[in-house]
């Protein structure tokens, strides 16, 4: 079990952001509700997705620009030379066009229609839009998921702390009473140096687990960007969860957010193939310009107010097979994103069978851990009144103080054990927790 959380703690760093931040000298009492909602709003992962969002947002709103005429202002200045008058018999000289030019003038240029490309793009920006929402939701699901683990983690690890310093003090006050029997002779120091041993064992546990619970502690405070004390307020829920295996599937294939992704991946891919199909319509523009201009007859330099209007037909012949070549990326892409609805729909379906039998076997082994620790206290209970009694020797005394050191480590298992897999079926299932 130590080598599974060591795991975690290892998988958690390479996952975490690369500095916390939070203020020093103070204390937080930590649910783990209050745990995800701080990791949410602090790491870099979750804010990365939703500046994401942001921009697919921007990139939708870009492409209605489309059904807003464009607009612009410009003005210019040419200075021409040489510019040589012609001079005609009794009509004296004549200019072709002024030496100083000027032009001032707003125009404008609008799509009337172009057999649904813009609209293909606008759908297609629709889609990439739901699916960096359905992007930022998988980031939160993991980041919140991380954070329960690490946070029961913390208190399993407490846990484990606690139950060896109960065997410790146990171990220790039996050895001063063997020393004080070694004393008038009814044990020896064999006796008392074996208890010894076993005080020395118990330290080295508890050692180990203090290391790996300030480790778990560090990474805890790391992902919700803390760096004062933290003291956590919480427990391992015990209660049973109600199982209905087909009832779970069909819950997870509407919220499981990996699901969603890929589904909207196959949207996408249509969206795409709309795009490519519809990149070789036709299309009708109209423009025209307004403004001031000199170089009209009979004054050149005087400036006139001027207009044009126009209206053009755009009609793709040839374009060396790009538009094929794009339907034809589109429609692979289509069918990679049809199987891997497919695949994620089986690993869903699979996840789940898995972690509802991880939660009936968590429950049953948490039952029968309960039973094991009342045995193990019955059975201690007993053994102290024998040794006292001179029944029994000090080591039968250790063996069931071990005894019930390893039944309340085990219960503790079992407690994380089991709140760690039904907080598993509920991220299979695809459930917020935040």
């Amino acid at each position: 079990m130590k080598k599974i959380v060591l795991a975690v703690i290892i998988f958690m760093g390479l996952l975490g952001p690369t500095r916390a931040a939070g203020p020093e000298g103070t204390e937080l009492t930590l649910s783990v509700e209050r745990a995800i909602e701080m990791a949410l709003k602090y790491y870099p992962s979750v804010k990365q997705a939703a500046s994401d969002r942001d921009a697919a947002s921007a990139r939708l709103s870009q492409k209605y620009a489309a059904f807003w005429p464009a607009l612009d202002m410009e003005a210019s200045f040419a200075r021409l030379e040489p510019d040589p008058p012609f001079y005609f018999p009794g009509m004296g000289s004549f200019q072709l066009y002024p030496e100083n030019n000027y032009d001032m003038h707003v125009g404008f240029r609008y799509t009337l229609f172009d057999l649904g490309r813009t609209g293909s793009l606008i759908d297609l920006s629709k889609e990439m839009l739901v699916q960096s929402e359905n992007a930022l939701e998988l980031s939160k699901s993991l980041i919140s998921y991380q954070t329960v683990q690490l946070f029961y983690s913390v208190i399993f690890l407490s846990r484990q702390v606690d139950v060896s310093q109960k065997e410790i003090d146990s171990l220790t006050e039996y050895m001063e009473q063997t020393r004080n029997k070694v004393k008038f002779g009814s044990a020896t120091d064999y006796d008392a140096l074996t208890i010894q041993v076993k005080v020395e064992e118990a330290k080295n546990a508890k050692a180990d687990f203090e290391n790996s619970y300030n480790k778990t502690l560090l990474q805890l405070k790391k992902n919700i960007g803390f760096d004062g004390k933290v003291k956590l307020a919480g427990k391992f829920p015990q209660e049973a969860v109600e199982i209905e295996e087909s009832t779970f599937i069909e819950k997870a294939l509407k919220q499981r957010a990996e699901y969603l992704m890929a589904k909207k991946s196959e949207d996408i891919a249509k969206a795409q193939l709309l795009v490519a199909e519809n990149s070789d319509n036709p299309s009708l523009g109209i423009g025209g310009t307004w403004g001031f201009k000199n170089g009209y007859l009979p004054v050149l330099s005087d400036l006139q107010n001027n207009w044009v209007f126009s209206a053009g037909l755009k009609v793709p012949l040839f374009d060396g097979f790009r538009t094929v070549n794009m339907e034809a990326e589109a429609k692979a892409a289509l069918s990679s994103a049809e199987y891997k609805v497919k695949d994620v729909k089986e690993t869903v379906s699979t996840e789940i069978k898995q972690s509802v039998s991880d939660v009936k076997t968590g429950f049953e082994k948490l039952n029968a851990a309960d039973l094991h620790v009342k045995l193990a206290e019955e059975a201690m209970a007993q053994a102290k009144v024998r040794f006292d009694n001179g029944v029994i020797t000090n080591l039968d005394l250790i063996n069931a103080e071990t005894s019930l050191a390893r039944a309340r480590l085990f219960y503790s298992q079992a407690q994380y054990a089991y709140v760690m897999s039904v907080y598993s079926l509920k991220r299979a299932m695809g459930v917020k927790i935040w």
